[in-house]
This record gives structure tokens, C-alpha cells and sequence, in this order.
């Protein structure tokens, strides 16, 4: 674990000596147990939760991250224009784990059809988007395990795989192929506002222009790119959601069964 002189609210210009040392370090797998650990005991204690109870919770956590998202925005941006001179744009909130606030608001507060397709999304999209960051917390590149930095992305991600188990474990949702569905439709409305933000701009905002970060189709895209072909790229992304999701429900279906939980259409 990286042990240099740094305040726990440093930006990380001002960090000396750390090049991402807690990357792929003890540290990243410390906060994977931890993880794990903090989820089994949560569900467990919320298990037999009522419908009124998750649906507060969604809205608890919901309009926590968004207030969460703007002080870790305004933190970052201050940083930005001090050094930089100017607001960092990779802070708008249009990358896939960003969805969760608004996924959770509409989840929490909504009605109707758009309401069923948000919940769908936390225990599909959510938890994909949770798991696969968690795994690879790119946090850790540029901020050292007891940093706000960290911390901010550690707890966001953790957020969102809680919620969409808790979704689960309590039977707030009755799961059928359809929630893969719906919340399939759900992320590809947000991909089509999102999209043309990406080609537009140049960003890679849900990794959609470079599928940034990817082994392996990272490289397809970059080939697609040289060859003038970069439209097929967001729809290479598309088609690895919609398998990403499928592989979730799957294991989903897979435990609910085991050990008998809930019910299915």
C-alpha cells in the first residue's frame, strides 16, 4: 500500500511520488474482500425487507449519489482549473455507471413503464457496471487506497452492486427474461443521447468511440478507427452490453435457483 505524505483530500497532482501503485496491489484486493464480506451481511440483515422499505432505500441511495456525484465534481473541478485552467469534461455524467442516478431516481420516484425499466436496469446494467469496475478500479491509477479519490469510486461501485442484490435478495422485482429486456431498453436510450455526445465531441463517454479500457475489442476499435469505419464501434459496444447483461441474469437465475429464492414468471 503506497505509504507517501499526502492529505486524504489531495488531488492527484498534488500526491507526490504515486504513479499507481495500488493498482493490481494488495490494496485493490483488501477492498475486494472488504467488498464482498460488507454485501453478504448486508443482504442478509435486509433480506426479508418489504417492497416499502427497498423502494425507500432506492430513493435514500439514489439522491445520496447524486449529492455524492456533485461534491466529487466540484471537488475535482476546482482541482482542474487550478492546474489546468479549465473544467475536466471526462467529469459529465455520461459514462455507464453515471446511469445509476438517474436509473435510481426514476427507479425511486417514478411511475409506470420508465419505473419498471430503470428497476431493471440496477439488477442488470447496475450490477454490471458495479462488478466490472470494482474488478478493475481504475481509481486506483491515480489515487492511493486511502484517498477520496479512492474512496469515492470504491463506495460508487459497491452502491450499485448492493442495490441491484438487494433488488434481488428481497423480491422487489419479479425477475423474468423480460427484465434483461427492459433494461436492455432502458441503456440503449440512454446510448442514444449519449452517442452522438461521443462523435460530436470526441469523448468516449461509455465507451462508445474507442471502447476504451476493453482488451482485445479495444484493438478492433482502434482497426475500425484507421480504416475509417468508426461507426461500427458503438455498435460493438452495444452488442457487448446486451451479452453482459444476459451473463448477469444468468448467474442470477442460476443462484435463485440453487437456493430456491423468490419466485419466476
Amino acid at each position: 500500500m503506497f505509504n507517501g505524505d499526502y492529505n486524504f483530500f489531495d488531488y492527484k497532482y498534488n500526491i507526490s511520488g504515486y504513479t499507481g501503485q495500488d493498482y493490481g496491489s494488495f490494496a485493490q484486493y483488501l477492498y475486494l474482500i472488504i467488498s464482498v464480506i460488507l454485501l453478504f451481511v448486508l443482504l442478509y440483515l435486509f433480506r426479508k425487507s418489504s417492497k416499502e422499505k427497498v423502494l425507500k432505500i432506492i430513493r435514500i441511495i439514489s439522491i445520496f449519489m447524486i449529492l455524492f456525484y456533485l461534491a466529487k465534481t466540484t471537488w475535482e473541478t476546482i482541482y482542474d482549473i487550478q492546474f489546468n485552467g479549465s473544467f475536466n469534461t471526462g467529469l459529465l455524467p455520461f459514462d455507464t455507471c453515471s446511469i445509476i442516478m438517474l436509473a435510481g431516481i426514476i427507479a425511486g420516484f417514478g411511475r409506470g413503464k420508465i419505473k419498471d425499466m430503470a428497476t431493471c436496469w440496477l439488477v442488470t446494467g447496475g450490477i454490471v457496471g458495479g462488478i466490472a469496475t470494482m474488478l478493475y478500479l481504475n481509481a486506483f491509477k491515480y489515487y492511493p487506497f486511502f484517498s477520496f479519490g479512492a474512496f469515492y469510486s470504491m463506495i460508487w461501485h459497491f452502491l450499485m452492486v448492493f442495490l441491484g442484490l438487494l433488488i434481488i435478495v428481497t423480491n422487489y422485482l419479479d425477475l423474468d427474461y423480460q427484465t434483461v429486456l427492459k433494461g436492455y431498453l432502458f441503456h440503449l436510450i440512454i446510448s442514444l443521447v449519449v452517442i452522438p455526445i461521443d462523435f460530436l465531441f470526441h469523448f468516449d463517454f461509455m465507451m462508445y468511440l474507442n471502447l476504451g479500457g476493453i482488451p482485445f475489442f479495444e484493438d478492433i476499435a482502434h482497426y475500425f478507427t484507421l480504416i475509417n469505419l468508426q461507426v461500427l464501434n458503438p455498435i460493438m459496444m452495444l452488442i457487448l452490453y446486451f451479452i453482459a447483461f444476459h451473463f448477469v441474469f444468468g448467474i442470477i437465475v442460476g443462484i435463485k435457483k440453487i437456493y430456491s429464492i423468490g419466485r419466476f414468471k
